[in-house]
Protein backbone atom coordinates (compact mmCIF):
# COMPACT_ATOMS: atom_id res chain seq x y z
CA UNK A 1 0.00 0.00 0.00
CA UNK A 2 2.76 2.36 0.72
CA UNK A 3 3.70 2.41 -2.91
CA UNK A 4 0.43 4.03 -3.74
CA UNK A 5 1.14 6.76 -1.43
CA UNK A 6 1.79 10.54 -2.62
CA UNK A 7 3.27 13.25 -0.42
CA UNK A 8 2.98 17.00 -1.27
CA UNK A 9 7.11 17.22 -0.35
CA UNK A 10 9.74 15.09 0.89
CA UNK A 11 9.84 13.87 4.67
CA UNK A 12 11.95 15.49 6.84
CA UNK A 13 14.12 12.98 7.92
CA UNK A 14 13.54 9.31 7.95
CA UNK A 15 13.30 7.03 11.45
CA UNK A 16 14.64 3.96 10.59
CA UNK A 17 11.87 3.13 7.57
CA UNK A 18 9.51 5.60 8.80
CA UNK A 19 9.55 8.71 7.12
CA UNK A 20 9.12 11.98 9.12
CA UNK A 21 7.43 15.22 8.79
CA UNK A 22 8.02 16.96 11.58
CA UNK A 23 11.45 18.56 12.58
CA UNK A 24 14.02 17.17 15.01
CA UNK A 25 12.93 19.63 17.25
CA UNK A 26 9.27 19.38 17.10
CA UNK A 27 9.27 15.45 16.94
CA UNK A 28 11.48 15.11 20.26
CA UNK A 29 9.48 17.51 22.54
CA UNK A 30 6.01 15.49 21.13
CA UNK A 31 8.04 12.68 21.46
CA UNK A 32 8.42 13.44 25.45
CA UNK A 33 5.12 14.46 26.27
CA UNK A 34 3.48 10.97 25.26
CA UNK A 35 4.98 9.67 28.45
CA UNK A 36 4.26 12.37 30.70
CA UNK A 37 2.10 11.59 34.14
CA UNK A 38 1.63 8.41 35.39
CA UNK A 39 -1.23 7.34 33.15
CA UNK A 40 0.39 8.34 29.86
CA UNK A 41 3.45 6.03 30.87
CA UNK A 42 1.87 3.22 32.24
CA UNK A 43 -0.59 3.57 28.98
CA UNK A 44 2.86 3.25 26.82
CA UNK A 45 4.24 0.58 28.55
CA UNK A 46 1.25 -1.96 28.29
CA UNK A 47 0.70 -0.61 25.07
CA UNK A 48 3.87 -3.08 23.93
CA UNK A 49 1.29 -5.96 24.74
CA UNK A 50 -1.39 -5.60 22.39
CA UNK A 51 -3.89 -8.29 23.96
CA UNK A 52 -3.40 -6.84 27.67
CA UNK A 53 -3.78 -3.48 25.96
CA UNK A 54 -6.73 -4.35 24.12
CA UNK A 55 -8.51 -6.23 26.80
CA UNK A 56 -7.96 -3.11 29.46
CA UNK A 57 -8.95 -0.43 26.80
CA UNK A 58 -12.00 -2.44 25.68
CA UNK A 59 -13.37 -4.28 28.60
CA UNK A 60 -11.80 -2.37 31.76
CA UNK A 61 -11.34 0.96 30.25
CA UNK A 62 -14.41 3.61 31.28
CA UNK A 63 -15.95 3.39 28.00
CA UNK A 64 -18.33 0.74 26.43
CA UNK A 65 -17.55 1.34 22.64
CA UNK A 66 -21.28 0.79 20.52
CA UNK A 67 -21.38 2.33 17.48
CA UNK A 68 -20.04 1.06 14.65
CA UNK A 69 -16.61 0.28 13.96
CA UNK A 70 -13.65 2.27 11.62
CA UNK A 71 -13.77 -0.13 9.07
CA UNK A 72 -17.53 0.52 7.85
CA UNK A 73 -15.74 2.54 5.34
CA UNK A 74 -15.05 -0.26 3.51
CA UNK A 75 -18.24 -0.91 2.75
CA UNK A 76 -18.49 2.51 1.23
CA UNK A 77 -15.03 2.57 -0.91
CA UNK A 78 -14.13 0.61 -3.70
CA UNK A 79 -11.63 -2.44 -3.45
CA UNK A 80 -7.74 -1.43 -2.85
CA UNK A 81 -8.81 2.12 -1.50
CA UNK A 82 -5.77 4.23 -0.08
CA UNK A 83 -6.97 4.83 3.83
CA UNK A 84 -5.36 6.41 6.47
CA UNK A 85 -5.83 6.40 9.80
CA UNK A 86 -4.48 10.07 11.73
CA UNK A 87 -3.66 9.32 14.97
CA UNK A 88 -3.79 5.33 14.95
CA UNK A 89 -1.66 4.81 18.24
CA UNK A 90 0.27 1.45 17.92
CA UNK A 91 -2.76 -0.74 16.07
CA UNK A 92 -3.59 -1.22 12.64
CA UNK A 93 -6.89 -1.63 11.62
CA UNK A 94 -5.86 -3.56 8.26
CA UNK A 95 -2.61 -4.22 5.87
CA UNK A 96 -4.47 -1.35 3.36
CA UNK A 97 -4.14 1.38 6.03
CA UNK A 98 -1.49 3.92 6.50
CA UNK A 99 -0.96 4.67 9.96
CA UNK A 100 0.19 8.22 10.89
CA UNK A 101 0.95 9.44 14.13
CA UNK A 102 3.33 12.26 15.70
CA UNK A 103 4.85 9.06 17.51
CA UNK A 104 6.77 6.58 15.99
CA UNK A 105 4.95 3.42 17.28
CA UNK A 106 5.71 0.33 15.98
CA UNK A 107 2.74 -0.18 13.77
CA UNK A 108 2.75 3.33 12.21
CA UNK A 109 4.11 3.95 8.80
CA UNK A 110 4.16 7.77 8.47
CA UNK A 111 5.43 10.37 11.60
CA UNK A 112 3.37 13.95 11.20
CA UNK A 113 1.22 16.45 12.77
CA UNK A 114 -2.62 15.67 11.55
CA UNK A 115 -2.35 20.20 11.76
CA UNK A 116 -0.22 19.26 8.24
CA UNK A 117 -0.74 16.19 6.85
CA UNK A 118 1.91 14.93 4.41
CA UNK A 119 0.12 13.63 1.89
CA UNK A 120 -1.20 15.69 -1.56
CA UNK A 121 -4.19 17.18 -2.48
CA UNK A 122 -7.12 14.57 -3.64
CA UNK A 123 -4.53 11.59 -2.99
CA UNK A 124 -6.75 9.48 -0.39
CA UNK A 125 -9.96 7.42 -0.41
CA UNK A 126 -10.69 7.53 3.25
CA UNK A 127 -9.27 8.72 6.50
CA UNK A 128 -10.61 7.39 9.90
CA UNK A 129 -9.65 9.44 12.97
CA UNK A 130 -11.24 7.93 16.66
CA UNK A 131 -10.63 10.12 19.57
CA UNK A 132 -8.19 11.95 18.45
CA UNK A 133 -9.96 15.37 17.32
CA UNK A 134 -10.31 16.50 21.06
CA UNK A 135 -6.65 16.29 21.65
CA UNK A 136 -5.75 18.97 18.33
CA UNK A 137 -5.38 22.34 19.49
CA UNK A 138 -6.63 23.74 15.86
CA UNK A 139 -9.29 21.16 15.03
CA UNK A 140 -10.70 23.30 12.32
CA UNK A 141 -7.14 22.96 10.96
CA UNK A 142 -7.09 19.36 11.21
CA UNK A 143 -10.68 19.18 9.45
CA UNK A 144 -9.29 21.21 6.19
CA UNK A 145 -6.42 19.48 6.35
CA UNK A 146 -8.62 16.24 6.00
CA UNK A 147 -10.78 17.92 3.36
CA UNK A 148 -7.77 18.89 1.59
CA UNK A 149 -5.97 15.28 1.15
CA UNK A 150 -9.19 13.15 0.33
CA UNK A 151 -10.27 12.67 -3.32
CA UNK A 152 -13.62 14.15 -4.23
CA UNK A 153 -16.08 11.81 -2.54
CA UNK A 154 -13.74 10.41 -0.03
CA UNK A 155 -14.98 8.78 3.07
CA UNK A 156 -14.32 10.01 6.56
CA UNK A 157 -14.71 8.52 9.56
CA UNK A 158 -14.31 10.37 12.89
CA UNK A 159 -15.15 9.68 16.35
CA UNK A 160 -14.92 11.97 19.44
CA UNK A 161 -15.85 12.64 22.81
CA UNK A 162 -19.11 15.05 24.15
CA UNK A 163 -19.60 14.34 27.62
CA UNK A 164 -16.22 13.05 29.33
CA UNK A 165 -13.64 13.94 31.48
CA UNK A 166 -10.29 15.35 30.80
CA UNK A 167 -7.64 13.31 29.46
CA UNK A 168 -4.54 14.78 28.71
CA UNK A 169 -2.46 12.57 25.65
CA UNK A 170 -0.63 14.50 26.63
CA UNK A 171 -3.18 17.64 25.76
CA UNK A 172 -7.19 17.65 25.98
CA UNK A 173 -8.94 20.58 24.24
CA UNK A 174 -12.33 20.75 22.98
CA UNK A 175 -15.91 18.39 23.39
CA UNK A 176 -18.10 18.38 21.40
CA UNK A 177 -21.96 18.09 21.03
CA UNK A 178 -23.70 16.45 18.06
CA UNK A 179 -24.48 19.65 16.62
CA UNK A 180 -21.66 21.04 17.37
CA UNK A 181 -19.99 18.01 15.45
CA UNK A 182 -22.21 18.63 12.50
CA UNK A 183 -20.75 21.94 12.45
CA UNK A 184 -17.21 21.32 12.43
CA UNK A 185 -17.67 18.45 9.88
CA UNK A 186 -19.92 20.58 7.79
CA UNK A 187 -17.53 20.33 4.81
CA UNK A 188 -18.23 16.57 4.28
CA UNK A 189 -21.51 15.01 3.33
CA UNK A 190 -23.38 13.05 6.96
CA UNK A 191 -23.93 9.78 5.98
CA UNK A 192 -24.57 8.67 9.77
CA UNK A 193 -23.92 10.54 13.23
CA UNK A 194 -25.20 8.16 16.14
CA UNK A 195 -23.61 7.68 19.99
CA UNK A 196 -20.88 5.75 20.58
CA UNK A 197 -20.16 5.95 23.88
CA UNK A 198 -23.43 5.63 25.67
CA UNK A 199 -24.92 7.91 29.00
CA UNK A 200 -23.65 5.12 31.57
CA UNK A 201 -20.80 5.31 30.39
CA UNK A 202 -20.61 9.03 30.32
CA UNK A 203 -22.00 8.78 34.10
CA UNK A 204 -19.25 6.50 35.28
CA UNK A 205 -16.32 8.72 33.50
CA UNK A 206 -17.16 11.40 35.62
CA UNK A 207 -18.27 9.77 38.63
CA UNK A 208 -14.80 7.46 38.79
CA UNK A 209 -12.71 11.28 38.06
CA UNK A 210 -14.34 13.22 41.23
CA UNK A 211 -14.75 9.91 43.62
CA UNK A 212 -10.86 9.45 42.74
CA UNK A 213 -10.61 13.63 42.90
CA UNK A 214 -11.96 13.28 46.40
CA UNK A 215 -10.06 10.36 48.00
CA UNK A 216 -6.52 11.97 46.63
CA UNK A 217 -6.38 15.06 48.83
CA UNK A 218 -4.97 16.93 46.27
CA UNK A 219 -2.37 14.36 45.11
CA UNK A 220 -2.04 13.97 41.76
CA UNK A 221 -0.18 10.41 41.89
CA UNK A 222 -2.69 9.26 44.33
CA UNK A 223 -5.63 10.20 42.60
CA UNK A 224 -4.22 8.15 39.33
CA UNK A 225 -3.91 5.19 41.84
CA UNK A 226 -7.15 5.66 42.83
CA UNK A 227 -8.93 6.66 39.65
CA UNK A 228 -7.69 2.85 38.46
CA UNK A 229 -8.94 1.11 41.38
CA UNK A 230 -12.38 2.67 41.02
CA UNK A 231 -12.69 1.48 37.36
CA UNK A 232 -11.83 -1.97 38.28
CA UNK A 233 -14.83 -2.02 40.46
CA UNK A 234 -17.37 -0.08 38.59
CA UNK A 235 -16.64 -1.04 34.97
CA UNK A 236 -19.06 -3.76 34.93
CA UNK A 237 -22.13 -0.89 35.01
CA UNK A 238 -21.18 0.15 31.81
CA UNK A 239 -23.73 -2.77 30.39
CA UNK A 240 -26.95 -0.75 30.93
CA UNK A 241 -25.46 1.30 27.69
CA UNK A 242 -27.08 -1.74 25.77
CA UNK A 243 -30.24 -0.43 26.15
CA UNK A 244 -29.42 3.57 26.79
CA UNK A 245 -27.37 3.67 23.56
CA UNK A 246 -30.86 3.61 21.87
CA UNK A 247 -32.60 6.14 23.24
CA UNK A 248 -32.41 9.34 20.99
CA UNK A 249 -33.33 11.31 24.46
CA UNK A 250 -29.66 10.03 25.54
CA UNK A 251 -27.92 11.92 22.69
CA UNK A 252 -27.98 14.85 25.14
CA UNK A 253 -25.56 13.66 27.89
CA UNK A 254 -23.77 11.04 25.27
CA UNK A 255 -20.16 9.74 26.11
CA UNK A 256 -18.90 10.51 22.23
CA UNK A 257 -20.45 10.13 18.62
CA UNK A 258 -19.21 8.64 15.64
CA UNK A 259 -19.48 10.95 12.26
CA UNK A 260 -19.45 8.76 8.57
CA UNK A 261 -19.11 11.18 5.97
CA UNK A 262 -18.41 11.68 2.52
CA UNK A 263 -16.06 14.62 0.59
CA UNK A 264 -18.67 17.31 -1.01
CA UNK A 265 -17.40 17.18 -4.70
Amino acid sequence: MREKIRFKQPPEWMLIDKPVFIDKTGFFSKKDEVHEGLLNWLKAKIKKNKFIYRFLFYVVGPSFFLGKSPMEIFKILPANALVAEIGSGDRRLGKEVVNVDIYPWPEVDVVADAHDLPFADNSLDGLVSTWNIEHLIEPTKAVAEMLRVLRPDGVVFLSTNFVYPYHSSPADYYRWTKEGLLHLLSGFETLEIKMTIGPTSALLAVFQEWLAVLLSFGNRRLKDIWWLLIILITFPLKIFDLLLIHYPSGEAIAGGFYFLGQKRK
